[in-house]
C-alpha cells in the first residue's frame, strides 16, 4: 500500500491525515469539529482539507474513533438486554456490579444446568421462554445472550435462543460465546451486553463515514483500529463494536509511538472527553493481561493497555456546595461553540451576567437537541415535546415558561443518556478562549459563561480560567501518577489507591507547583519516561505537568492528529484458542473452543486436532476481518497445564494460541 488515509472521530474533533507508507511521511494532515447531529459533516469538513489528488489515489481509508469509548465513560449506547442460561439472580446480584452489572428489567435469569465438561443435563423450557419474549423485547433494539460452559458446549442453548428471538423480533442478538472464549460467565455477560448496546453507536459511525466517502467520489477499502491495534474490515466491525472499544486511544499510542520513537515512554492523549494514558516499554506499547476495563465496564476484550479517565476539553466545569471548584466526568458542550452556531445563546448568557445574581440554580442550566427522537422509540410524550423545544439552547427555567411545566434534571435522563440532548456548560476549552490561547469559537460567550460563574467564587472571569487550567493540570498530574503507581504495584489497579494515597498524591502537586521545602516528611514522585503529548490541548496543559514530574516532554507538530495517523500504519491479526482438557471420568479428551467441541480418546490426536482447528479459526477470523488470504502467517503458541501432587504430576491438559496476520484484501469478494 502506497498510500493510505487515516480518519479519527473523537468527541469534538475529527482528524484526518494522509501517510505514505513507503518512506513513512505524512504528505497532508487537517481537523473539523465532529458533529454530532450528523457525524458525515465533521468526516467531510476534514477530508475537503486535504488534496483532492491524494485523496483519489487512495488504496485504503483506515478508521479510528472514541466514540465507544466515551459510550463507556459516560454510561451511553443503545437500549440492549441480555439473557443469562444457567444463572442465578442471586449471583449477578452479589458481584454483577464488578463488571457493570445491576439486576433490573433489562437482565433475564432461565433456568437450565450445564456439567463443567459441557453436558447439558437440564436444558431450558424453551415454551416458556418464547412466552418470555414478547414483554422482553418489546423496548430494545438489541440482545446478547450468553449460557453457563458455552465454550464447552459449542454454544448451542445460545444458538438455540438467538433463533427464538429472531423469529420474535428482526433484532439483532449478539452469542458470548462468538465474542470470547473465556469461562468467566458473568464478564462474558458483561462483554455481550456491552456489544449489543454499541451496536447502534457504530452503525451510526460506518454510515457517516460511508456517507462521507460515498459524496466524494472515494472508493478505497475501509477498515477500522481494533482494541489491540491491528485493523478489521467495516462488516465485522458492524457485528463486533465491542472490538472497537479504545480504538482512538489506541491509534494515539500508535501514532505517537511513530513520531516519537521513544523507547520509554507515557503517551498522553487527552481529548474532548477522555484522557488515555499509554505505556510504551522497550520501544512496545504495553498489552493489557486480562481485558479492558472501562467506565463501569469489566470486559474480555484485548487490547493495548490505556487508562481512560474523564477530563477533556469538554469537560464540564462546575462550582460546588462548599465553593470549590470541579472538573466533571460528564462531557458537555462549549459555550463558546454552542454560541457560535446559535447566535440567540450569546444574547442569554449577556442577561444573565448583567443581572449579577451570584445564586445559580439548576433551572439555569442550559440544554440542545443533537437530533430528533426516533419514532419507534417508546420515548414519553414529555420526552419529545421536550426534545422538540430544544432546537435551540435554552435553560430549563426557559423551558418552564414554553411547555407550561417545571422541567427537572430526571426528565431528561434518558435523552442525556441515548445522546439526543446535551448540556451546554463553561468548559476548559472556554477557558482557553479567554485567556487566547484557542479562539476558533465564541470568545464573548466563554467570557460571558465564566464571568457569571465567577461571581459564585468572588473573582473576575481571566481569575477563573487560570484556576480551570491550575484544576485541569492538579486532575492530568494525579492521574498520570495514579497510573505510574498502578503499574509498579499492579494489585492497586484492582483495589483502587484509595483516598489517602490520592490525598498525598494531590499534596505533592501543590508542594511542587509552589516550590515548597518539606519538612519532617515529604515525597517528590518523578519518572524516566519521557511523556509523549498527543491532542490539541496538550500543549498547554503537559509541559507543566512534566516539568513537576522532572521528565521530558515531546510534543510534535503533528501530534494534534497522532490518533488519524495511528489508523493507518496497522495490519490485519487475528488469534484463535482451542483448549484441550483431561477428563478423568471418560478418560478421554475434550477439544473445544470458537464454538467448537470434539471428543477424542488420545492425548496425540487431541492435540493434533487442537492444532489444526486454532489454525482454521484464526484464518478464518483473519479473513473475515479483511485480511487477503495469501498473504496470511500463522504461529502456533502451546501452553501445557499441569498439577504437582504427593504422586507426581498430573496432566490437566493444554491450550492452543494461533495467530493470523496478513495484509488488507483491497477488492472485496464477490
Amino acid at each position: 500500500m502506497k498510500i493510505g488515509i487515516g480518519i479519527d472521530t473523537g468527541g469534538t474533533c475529527t482528524d484526518a491525515v494522509v501517510y505514505r507508507r513507503e518512506d513513512k511521511t505524512i504528505l497532508a494532515s487537517a481537523k473539523a469539529p465532529t458533529t454530532k447531529e450528523d457525524l458525515s459533516i465533521g468526516i467531510g469538513g476534514a477530508l475537503d482539507q486535504l488534496p483532492k489528488e491524494l485523496l483519489a489515489s487512495a488504496e485504503i481509508i483506515a478508521l479510528s474513533t472514541t466514540l465507544a469509548t466515551n459510550a463507556c465513560v459516560e454510561n451511553k449506547g443503545g437500549r440492549a438486554k441480555l439473557i443469562f442460561f444457567g444463572v442465578q439472580k442471586e449471583t449477578v446480584q452479589r458481584v454483577g456490579k464488578e463488571y457493570g452489572l445491576a439486576v433490573d428489567e433489562n437482565l433475564l435469569f432461565v433456568a437450565s444446568r450445564t456439567r463443567p465438561g459441557g453436558e447439558i443435563t437440564e436444558p431450558p423450557d424453551w415454551d416458556a421462554f418464547k412466552r418470555q419474549l414478547p414483554d422482553f423485547l418489546s423496548d430494545c433494539a438489541a440482545v446478547g445472550v450468553v449460557e453457563m460452559y458455552a465454550q464447552k458446549t459449542g454454544g448451542v442453548l445460545e444458538k438455540k435462543a438467538a433463533e427464538l428471538i429472531r423469529q420474535e423480533k428482526e433484532i439483532p442478538v449478539v452469542c458470548g460465546h462468538s465474542l470470547f472464549s473465556e469461562s468467566n460467565i458473568i464478564r462474558r455477560g458483561a462483554s455481550a451486553l456491552l456489544n449489543a448496546r454499541l451496536l447502534s453507536v457504530i452503525a451510526e459511525f460506518l454510515r457517516a463515514v460511508e456517507q462521507a466517502l460515498r459524496q466524494r467520489n472515494i472508493t478505497a477499502p475501509v477498515v477500522m483500529v481494533r482494541s489491540d491495534g491491528s485493523l478489521m474490515n467495516t462488516a465485522f466491525t458492524a457485528t463486533h463494536p465491542v472490538e472497537t472499544l479504545l480504538s482512538g486511544p489506541v491509534a494515539s499510542v500508535m501514532g505517537a509511538v511513530e513520531l516519537a520513537g521513544e523507547e520509554n515512554a507515557l503517551v498522553v492523549d487527552i481529548g474532548g472527553t477522555t484522557t488515555d494514558i499509554a505505556f510504551v516499554k522497550s520501544g512496545v506499547p504495553q498489552r493489557v493481561t486480562g481485558g479492558i476495563r472501562i467506565g463501569k465496564w469489566n470486559t474480555f476484550v484485548k487490547g493495548l493497555f490505556v487508562d481512560t479517565f474523564g477530563l477533556g476539553g469538554d469537560s464540564g466545569v462546575s462550582v460546588s456546595v462548599d465553593k470549590t471548584l470541579q472538573l466533571e466526568e460528564e462531557k458537555v458542550m462549549p459555550l463558546c461553540m454552542a454560541a457560535a452556531k446559535y447566535p440567540g445563546l450569546r444574547k442569554y448568557l449577556l442577561r444573565e451576567d448583567q443581572s449579577g445574581s451570584r445564586h445559580i440554580s439548576r433551572q439555569k442550566d442550559i440544554y440542545l437537541c443533537l437530533r430528533n427522537t426516533p419514532r419507534e422509540g417508546d420515548y414519553t410524550e414529555r420526552e419529545r415535546r421536550i426534545a422538540a423545544a430544544l432546537h435551540e439552547p435554552k435553560s430549563l427555567e426557559t423551558l418552564k415558561g414554553e411547555l407550561g411545566e417545571v422541567i427537572m434534571e430526571n426528565h431528561l435522563t434518558r435523552l442525556l443518556r441515548e445522546g439526543i440532548l446535551i448540556r451546554c456548560a463553561v468548559t476548559p476549552t472556554d477557558a482557553m478562549h479567554v485567556k487566547g490561547d484557542f479562539t476558533a469559537y465564541d470568545t464573548e460567550a466563554s467570557r460571558l459563561g465564566l464571568s457569571i460563574m465567577a461571581r459564585q467564587l468572588r473573582c473576575t472571569a481571566e481569575e477563573l480560567a487560570e484556576q480551570i487550567y491550575d484544576a485541569f493540570r492538579e486532575k492530568l498530574y494525579c492521574g498520570i501518577v495514579r497510573v505510574l503507581i498502578e503499574d509498579a504495584y499492579p494489585a492497586l489497579r484492582e483495589s483502587g489507591l484509595g483516598s489517602a494515597p490520592e490525598t498525598l498524591i494531590r499534596d505533592c502537586y501543590v508542594r511542587s507547583k509552589r516550590g515548597e521545602k518539606r519538612g519532617f516528611f515529604g515525597m517528590e514522585i518523578t519518572t524516566p519516561a519521557a511523556l509523549v503529548g498527543v491532542g490539541a490541548p496538550v500543549a498547554r496543559f503537559l509541559p507543566e505537568v512534566g516539568r513537576l514530574l522532572g521528565t521530558e516532554v515531546k510534543i510534535s507538530p503533528y501530534s494534534p492528529v497522532a490518533n488519524a495517523l495511528g489508523a493507518v500504519v496497522g495490519q490485519i491479526s487475528a488469534e484463535a484458542e482451542i483448549a484441550v482438557e483431561y477428563r478423568q471420568e471418560w478418560d478421554d479428551y475434550l477439544v473445544f473452543g470458537c464454538g467448537e467441541r470434539l471428543e477424542i480418546g488420545k492425548l496425540a490426536a487431541a492435540k493434533e486436532a487442537a492444532a489444526r482447528l486454532a489454525r482454521e479459526k484464526a484464518k478464518e477470523k483473519a479473513v473475515l476481518r479483511g485480511a487477503e488470504e495469501a498473504t496470511l502467517q500463522i504461529s502456533l503458541h502451546e501452553e501445557e497445564k499441569s498439577v504437582d501432587t504427593e504422586f507426581g504430576p498430573v496432566y490437566l491438559g493444554c491450550r492452543v494460541t494461533a495467530t493470523a496476520s496478513g495484509m488488507l484484501r483491497l477488492t472485496e469478494e464477490e
